[in-house]
Parts: C-alpha cells; sequence; structure tokens
C-alpha cells in the first residue's frame, strides 16, 4: 500500500459518479432553499459553481492542459459547496471569489484535483469567512412565503435580520429554535446548512452511494454529539441542547460535504475513523470558541494536513496489530 500516491480515486470513472452524486445531494439543498428564501438562493450557487468552472477552464489553458480535464466536475461540486454556505442574502460576487480562490490558489497549483493538498471549498469558505465575516454571517429572518429580492446586494437596512443558531450559541444565549423546526430547518442559517433532514438524507444517499465514507461521518457525528452533551446549553433538556448544537453553523454540513472529500481523506478504514473522530472534535472547539461564527472549514484545513500522517501511521498500527495476533493464534495451535 503507497500512501505518497496520489489522487485517492481509483478511476476516473468512479470521481466522476462521486461528482454527481453530490451534486444531486446539493440540488436537493437548493430546492429547500427556494421555499424558504425564493430562487435567490439557487442564483448565488450557480454563479459560485459557474466562477469555479471558469477558473478551472483558466487553469487549463494557462498549464496548456486539455478541457477534459474539467469533465470531472471537481470544480462543480466546490462552486456548489461554496455557494451553499453563504448566506441567502449575500452579495453574488463573494461567492465567486471563494470559488476563483479555492481552484486558483488551493487547487491548481498543487497540479488540479487529485493532487490537491487541502480541501479547495473549505479553503474558499475560510478566506471568505477571515475577509468578509459580516457578508457571510449576517442572515435575513426566516419566515412564511419570504421573497428576497435579486438585486446584487441586499442591505441589512432592506429586509428584516435574524440571529443565527451559532451566534445564540456562542453568545451564551439560550436558543430559540424549537425541536421540531431544528428538525424542518425552519431557523436562519446558510442557504444548504439548515435543512437538518435533508442533510441526514444526504448523508444516507451518499454512503448508499458509495460517494462518501461511513468510516469518516458516523466517527464524526458521534464525537460531536459526545461533545455537545458534554458541553450543554443553558436551559435547554439534553436531547434539545445536542441537536441545537448540531445543527448550529456548517457543523452537519460539513460531516456530509467537507469531511468527505476523496483526495484530502486516509484511504485506510481505520485513519478515516481517527480523521472523523479528531475533526469533529477540533469543528465543536472552533464553534464554541473560535474567532469565526463557523470555524468548520478552518478545522477541515487543519486536518488536512494531518490525513497522510493519520493514514499511514493507522496503516502500519493496524498492521502490525493484525501480525501480533495471527502469531498469537499460530503459537497456541503448536502447543
Amino acid at each position: 500500500m503507497n500512501h505518497n500516491l496520489a489522487p485517492h480515486i481509483r478511476t476516473e470513472q468512479k470521481s466522476i459518479h462521486m461528482t454527481l452524486d453530490v451534486l444531486i445531494a446539493a440540488a436537493v439543498l437548493c430546492v429547500f432553499s427556494v421555499f424558504n428564501y425564493g430562487i435567490r438562493p439557487v442564483y448565488i450557487v450557480l454563479l459560485s459553481m459557474l466562477a469555479a468552472i471558469v477558473s478551472e477552464a483558466l487553469c487549463c489553458l494557462i498549464r496548456r492542459k486539455s478541457l477534459r480535464a474539467m469533465l470531472d466536475g471537481s470544480a462543480a461540486v466546490t462552486g456548489a459547496i461554496i455557494g451553499l454556505v453563504m448566506s441567502p442574502m449575500v452579495a453574488y460576487w463573494v461567492p465567486m471569489v471563494g470559488s476563483a480562490f479555492a481552484i486558483i490558489v488551493a487547487k491548481a497549483p498543487f497540479g488540479g484535483y487529485g493532487r490537491n493538498v487541502f480541501n479547495p471549498a473549505a479553503a474558499g469558505i475560510a478566506i471568505l469567512s477571515y475577509c468578509t465575516p459580516r457578508r457571510l454571517f449576517t442572515y435575513p429572518a426566516i419566515g412564511a412565503g419570504m421573497q428576497l429580492p435579486l438585486a446584487m446586494e441586499i442591505g441589512a437596512e432592506d429586509i428584516a435580520i435574524g440571529t443565527s443558531l451559532a451566534a445564540q450559541i456562542r453568545s451564551g444565549a439560550t436558543p430559540t429554535v424549537n425541536r421540531l423546526h431544528l428538525l424542518l430547518g425552519d431557523f436562519v442559517g446558510p442557504i444548504g446548512a439548515t435543512a437538518t433532514i435533508i442533510l441526514l438524507a444526504c448523508a444516507a444517499y451518499l454512503i448508499i452511494r458509495r460517494s462518501a465514507s461511513a468510516w469518516t461521518i458516523l466517527p464524526y457525528l458521534v464525537t460531536c454529539t459526545i461533545i455537545a452533551l458534554c458541553t450543554p446549553c443553558a436551559s435547554l433538556g439534553t436531547l434539545h441542547s445536542i441537536a441545537a448544537q448540531l445543527c448550529a453553523g456548517y457543523v452537519l454540513f460539513t460531516g456530509v460535504f467537507l469531511l468527505n472529500d476523496p483526495v484530502t481523506t486516509p484511504r485506510f478504514w481505520l485513519g478515516r475513523v481517527i480523521y472523523g473522530v479528531l475533526t469533529g472534535a477540533l469543528v465543536m472547539l472552533l464553534q464554541q470558541v473560535g474567532r469565526i461564527e463557523a470555524g468548520s472549514c478552518f478545522a477541515i484545513l487543519i486536518m488536512n494536513t494531518l490525513s497522510p500522517i493519520i493514514d499511514r501511521w493507522s496503516y502500519y498500527a493496524w498492521r502490525s496489530i493484525t501480525r501480533l495476533l495471527r502469531i498469537r493464534r499460530e503459537v497456541k495451535a503448536h502447543e
């Protein structure tokens, strides 16, 4: 098993299969957002995808590489993920800048898809979180039948502004969202990160389709749940507190979309388990004490640097354990 080879995807056909599955899941989240905010969130996601695809094409031309390299769909997935974590009222250019950064800075210099060290989508979200936090974390109040205007930019004075669940938890306030609204996604937040029941369905779909690994998602969710149990929100019951913390920010969204990048995650099953556990712990830590309202993207980038080490050590550790167990069995058999 050679851990120095990239990409972590076996065939081009497998890559296309995975990207299509992710895009299908992203499309479902976009449809959900239409019911809450109108068609504007769809424009945000599509423009983000367009910026990523154009940036990929420019990089291919500069490197004198065939445009067929774009057919794997990875650029579209990067743009879709960045678009889904935007505020529904964000200016259209914001996700486009994030997608361009993800492709031009975090992906292309390393050799393109399969060779990038960092998750491009996480890098794009991170730079936007650091440079434009007010635009990214200012959300419209959710209401029945709300239709956001299609203007290039919506100011806080133009519509009612709501306080996100993540901001409520960070400030120490008691979350005002009940458990039913948490499940149905009827609360303030990013375009694609509030649809709890749909995100869980997307996770199941991607696992069944083998486009995501249960070895990574389940340890991540279990770790986040345990930490949420140990750090309850004031005046909330245990289950309600856990649900609120898992639904806040990008916690659940990260476990479904950002955590399962096939290039930057470990290949070996034990490495994926460890990766999921450590990422979950770091996500919850940054969610509560980090300077940014949603620190999941930074947790992913930090874990990307450790992924090769985790993969290698877990593989050799498991091989050593199985060898010792085999030797013990052979010794007992000869006694």
